[in-house]
């Protein structure tokens, strides 16, 4: 039944090739290209993260893999709108699919804890036989020990809803309100689990599709990480690290006042079972390797770049669970500063700051630091042609069209090789600097006239302020190929 509902329609940065290769990279592993390389998501869905990568890494090879017949013709059906040829979908039981070419990548996001164990070996099977030598892969899963407390709310919102009708939408909103009706009888369970109040009214925010995908599957099983990673060692695969990069240094990650547990760092294993009780550990994003860590020296190697709109630096910045980050701006700012309006690899930025009189211990510091709070990204670099430059500006300017009728969207960027959020309303814009240059402000006017906003000459000042606001945005969509 739950292979016939279609899944929720989402972005997941998770899914960046560059972030994997990036940690795998921080941990000593031997890491793929990062401009020609083949990746492949199980479970892929309506192949919406698929379809951003591919376009924004178009030298890539991406294969999506997924049970529903409705939303591999969705994938495929709208990567050939877009005029993306470098990604392919096809429909396949895991359990039955044809062996895939030898893939750098292989990820699945809300797949593994969900499914029948015949399905997880199956999975087991492709990563032992198609991930090339130095190739990742990326499995998320519900997490014990967080989803201990929270278990019974499950059981029973399936225990109450389950059989009250054919409709696994009415089973599931009926489910959801059960939960609501007892939360406000305030049982035992609720007093001594405070925290289960505010999971049920989350819960209610949810989209439905979301819900029964999530709560409902009969193969429903959290697991610890000892248990993913025993799994994964029997495939002959490696732990690598957790998504995101800044659950990967205990300093950071673990909350003010566990400083002993920092000892254990070296034995990763060990480490990550207290983290996960530390922190409470209810979801995770795990990186696995099909070779052992041998102090590679691709860190030094990478390319890094800043991919966020706002480049101005806080003195502390807190990040969700975790002990403060301070950036002194005596030694993160030159790092920013360098990187402002170009790319550099890690190697020419350490050089940098070395030149500006930084040591090469705080540079590094401070340069992990811009990392794990995101202020800079890893990223690709390749050269592109005259040619695959204009290809990839038909194919922006699609991916702008559909975001004109969407409140919310993902472009994809070549200059980070992954996807960037927008609204309708940037959208409009960006349309207006890239296809409509001569008299963007005009034709902001006329389409805001065409879709009811007012006429012509009430609606021309808006558009002026409108752009003109936008205007100081461009230094940030320069810099990320857009414009």
């Amino acid at each position: 039944m739950l292979d016939q509902i279609p899944y929720t329609d989402t972005f997941f940065t998770e899914l960046n090739p560059h972030i994997l290769r990036c940690i795998a990279a921080l941990r000593g592993f031997d890491v793929p290209d990062s401009i020609s390389f083949t990746y492949c998501e199980l479970g892929c869905g309506n192949g919406h993260s698929l379809i951003v990568y591919a376009a924004a890494n178009p030298q890539a090879t991406f294969i999506g893999i997924d049970f529903n017949r409705d939303h591999i013709d969705h994938a495929n059906k709208r990567a050939a709108s877009l005029g993306i040829s470098n990604c392919r979908f096809i429909q396949a039981d895991i359990t039955n699919l044809e062996q895939l070419p030898t893939c750098d990548y292989i990820v699945m996001h809300g797949l593994y804890a969900w499914v029948h164990q015949s399905v997880r070996n199956a999975i087991h099977g492709i990563i032992k036989k198609s991930l090339s030598s130095n190739g990742l892969a990326l499995i998320s899963y519900n997490a014990y020990p967080g989803w201990h407390v929270y278990e019974p709310l499950r059981m029973m919102m399936r225990e109450y809803s389950m059989g009250l009708s054919d409709d696994p939408f009415y089973n599931a909103e009926q489910g959801i309100g059960f939960l609501e009706w007892m939360l406000e009888r305030n049982p035992e369970y609720v007093k001594a689990v405070p925290s289960a109040a505010s999971f049920i009214k989350e819960l209610s925010r949810h989209d439905i599709k979301y819900i029964i995908h999530e709560y409902y599957a009969d193969n429903w099983t959290p697991l610890s990480f000892s248990d993913m990673e025993h799994n994964m060692s029997e495939i002959g695969l490696t732990f690598v690290g957790q998504i995101p990069l800044y659950l990967n240094n205990g300093a950071i990650c673990l909350p003010e006042g566990f400083d002993d547990f920092l000892a254990l760092e070296e034995d990763v294993s060990r480490f990550e079972v207290y983290k996960d009780l530390i922190r409470n550990t209810m979801f995770r994003w795990d990186v696995y390797a099909k070779n052992e860590p041998q102090d590679f020296q691709g860190f030094q190697n990478l390319h890094l770049g800043i991919v966020q709109m706002e480049t101005n630096l806080e003195d502390r910045i807190t990040l969700p669970g975790c002990s403060p980050v301070d950036l002194d701006s005596a030694y993160h700012e030159p790092i920013m500063q360098a990187l402002n309006d170009r790319h550099m690899h890690v190697k020419s930025i350490l050089a940098y700051a070395e030149e500006k009189g930084i040591s090469m211990e705080h540079a590094r510091n401070a340069l992990l630091n811009l990392m794990y709070t995101e202020h800079i990204k890893p990223i690709p670099v390749s050269i592109h042609s005259e040619a695959s430059r204009m290809a990839f500006k038909q194919i922006l300017a699609r991916f702008l069209e559909e975001a004109l009728i969407s409140n919310v969207h993902v472009i994809p960027s070549l200059f980070s090789g992954s996807g960037i959020h927008i609204n309708q309303d940037t959208a409009l814009m960006l349309i207006a600097i890239t296809k409509h240059s001569d008299n963007p402000i005009e034709w902001i006017a006329e389409w805001m006239e065409i879709q009811g906003y007012g006429d012509y000459v009430d609606v021309i000042d808006k558009a002026r302020t409108a752009y003109h606001q936008f205007i100081h945005t461009l230094p940030f969509w320069k810099r990320m190929n857009i414009v």
